[in-house]
């Protein structure tokens, strides 16, 4: 029976399969490979993988015991480079990663939820030593189990899933307040939750049936036009004879000024980027459209060679031996001006010169 399966966020040829009471595999789909984590800690030889999943880079692979222990593998050695374990020795159900910041939540069969700084257990090195999470989430009360445990797109809020019925419990990450309580139809068991990677989606997965959660959102048009105002049934509306006028002629020349001086000129030149489709990579890039600036993007500019004589073809105009070099022009060899003179006295009276050799005349 597997467990759970999942790909490298950056590397679609690696594939993370966890089998029940088995170790953790990797496959590589270039080399056909299959290479199991081994979990040789003396002292540990009991204990077994119930949780693995990748980190949000793929640099690591972490996996949780049904000890209470933290192994951290690196996904392209595949050895373990940390291991430590959590204040309560219960199995780990499941493991979550958030999309930004290094937090991980692990869900325990204590029914605590528990996150942990990823830089935090890549510390703790190979000593076992016991790490104190940051926060604990759990249900005071009713003392509830979870299914499973997801978190928002920006790590901010995270939702656990209820293992005896359709219920969802939303909380803040740094305060470890309770925000929501999403209960769905009655008999209903959850298997899974899932929030969507960038929008406030969340969907859920009982009996079979898929629910998706999200904001009701309520039309104000009042937040548009404060004058707006919202009518049950249609009425008949007489316009005014200079209301959708551009310029009042009633209005005196005070008002007209005072109009001219609120118009806004609008920006349609400057190029802004956009922080939803920018990564953390890019927010130092000047974007401008001045070809000039040294700190600006790339351009790229067509340019063609200029050649003397384009019916001969580029061939003739480079060379292996004039690859990277300018090509020099061809100077002509013109007569001197004593030559030029002697030429002209040489001209019969009839308009019609006679061409001599210069060569010959230097002999």
């Amino acid at each position: 029976m597997i467990l759970s399966t999942l790909f490298n966020p950056r590397n679609e040829n690696q594939i993370l399969t966890l089998p029940l009471g088995f170790p953790p595999t990797v496959q590589n789909l270039l080399t056909k490979s299959d290479v199991k984590l081994s979990f040789d800690i003396s002292g540990y030889a009991e204990d077994s993988v119930t949780a693995a999943v990748f980190e949000r880079r793929g640099q690591y692979i972490i996996t949780g015991s049904s000890k209470g222990r933290l192994i951290i593998y690196n996904s392209n050695t595949l050895k373990a480079v940390a291991n430590c374990k959590q204040s309560a020795t219960h199995q780990i159900k499941n493991i979550a990663v958030t999309r930004r910041e290094y937090f991980i939540l692990t869900n325990s069969q204590d029914r605590v939820i528990r996150c942990y700084d990823f830089k935090q257990l890549l510390n703790a090195g190979s000593s076992m030593q016991t790490v104190e999470p940051l926060q604990k989430f759990q249900d005071m009360i009713n003392k509830t189990p979870w299914k499973s445990v997801c978190t928002s797109s920006e790590g901010d809020y995270l939702c656990a899933a209820s293992a005896k019925s359709h219920s969802l419990h939303i909380w803040e990450r740094t305060t470890g307040t309770l925000v929501k309580l999403l209960n769905g139809n009655k008999g209903e068991f959850l298997s899974d939750v899932q929030w969507h990677p960038t929008r406030p989606v969340i969907l859920s997965v009982a009996n079979g049936i898929v629910s998706i959660w999200t904001q009701a959102h309520v039309e104000n048009w009042s937040a548009f036009a404060p004058d707006f105002t919202e009518l049950e049934e249609n009425r008949k509306y007489t316009e005014k004879e200079s209301e959708f006028d551009l310029e009042d002629e009633d209005a005196d020349i005070q008002a007209r000024e005072v109009k001219m001086e609120e118009e806004e000129e609008i920006d349609i030149v400057t190029v802004k980027p956009s922080s939803a489709v920018c990564s953390s990579d890019e927010e130092d890039l000047e974007l401008s459209t001045d070809i000039n600036n040294a700190k600006g993007m790339l351009w790229f500019l067509p340019v063609s060679p200029d050649v003397e004589n384009p019916e001969e073809g580029p061939a003739t105009a480079y060379n292996s031996t004039t690859v990277g070099k300018p090509i020099e022009p061809k100077l002509e060899e013109r007569p001197s001006s004593a030559a030029s003179q002697k030429r002209a006295s040489n001209s019969n009276s009839n308009g019609q010169s006679r061409v001599t050799n210069p060569k010959s005349r230097k002999k």
